[in-house]
């Protein structure tokens, strides 16, 4: 459920203080798209369904030649973040994180409501707008590292499948192994919270696989992992065990024509320990025979 509104407008605000004294920071804006009549909805079961927004320049990636400098840059880039989360966090009291995805323009605040319906065709702002928003599941917990659920779900739309297009669509990027090796990493952090994740899975599904449990038990979320290693179009070097926590980013596809409201396009990554050194490119292998939804 959506932490306390009030206690994270607080932090949000005494942390824009303290950071605009040192730093200055802006943000972007955009979304994503289709439900049942453009692409179908954004969640693979139940009746809510999810959106996303994204806009901004491309952010920093680890380093090739040395973790300190990987580092360095995290630190960059979640400095930049909270900034323009604590900024957010002033205009809608929704807000609860923000995403940043290295290589794309996804950089983009990421609200939550009661429901997952909400934020479907509303922007960050509250106003209709057919592309929606980021926003998190209504059913995940979010704020202190400590707190969230075992699996931090969200939603955002894609209008086609060029990677290069716009919102989630970019997320087709990890469909480039090359891509892979040298974006690795991508930033979801919260304002009690700085979370750097690690890519451990690419693929496609029907929504009969519920990938999007937010707070699986230990037995469901290690059978989770097994079937989204499975299903990934490669084989990342990344170890999730029981006691990890994933990020997941789920959108649409147009991959299958005829009934594509039934079929998702998801972005999988592990939580990395706070401090974690960063190095790219990492080990990504094609996966010979990926579980096929289609």
């Amino acid at each position: 459920m959506k932490n306390h509104s009030s206690l994270r407008t607080l932090v949000c605000l005494v942390l824009a203080v303290a950071l605009t004294l040192a730093v200055a920071a802006c943000g972007g804006d955009p979304a994503e798209s289709p439900s049942s009549d453009d692409g179908g909805s954004l969640i693979s079961s139940g009746s809510s369904s999810k959106t996303s927004s994204s806009s901004g320049s491309g952010s920093t990636s680890g380093s090739d030649s040395s973790n300190s400098e990987g580092t360095a840059s995290t630190g960059n880039v979640q400095k930049d973040m909270l900034t323009k989360m604590a900024a957010f966090a002033q205009k809608n009291e929704d807000t609860v994180g923000w995403l940043t995805v290295p290589g794309t323009t996804i950089d983009e605040v990421v609200v939550q409501a009661p429901d997952n319906d909400y934020y479907l065709r509303r922007n960050n702002m509250k106003q209709s707008d057919f592309n929606g928003c980021y926003y998190a599941d209504y059913r995940t917990n979010l704020g202190a590292r400590k707190d969230l659920s075992k699996n931090v779900v969200i939603y955002g739309h894609s209008m086609d499948d060029n990677p290069d297009g716009a919102r989630f669509s970019q997320l087709k990027k990890y469909l480039d192994i090359e891509y892979c090796k040298q974006n690795p990493y991508l930033y979801f952090s919260t304002p009690e919270a700085e979370l750097t994740w690690q890519i451990f899975a690419v693929y496609y599904t029907d929504i009969n696989f519920d990938y999007i449990d937010p707070n699986p038990d230990a037995a469901k979320f290690t059978n989770m992992v097994s079937e989204m290693k499975q299903r990934s179009q490669f084989v990342f070097d990344v170890d999730v065990s029981a006691t990890d926590t994933i990020l997941t980013l789920s959108t649409c596809t147009y991959k299958e024509t005829t009934n594509r409201s039934n079929y998702r396009y998801v972005v999988q990554a592990k939580l990395l320990p706070a401090g974690a050194s960063l190095t790219t490119p990492v080990k990504v292998e094609v996966n010979p025979s990926p579980k096929s939804p289609f």
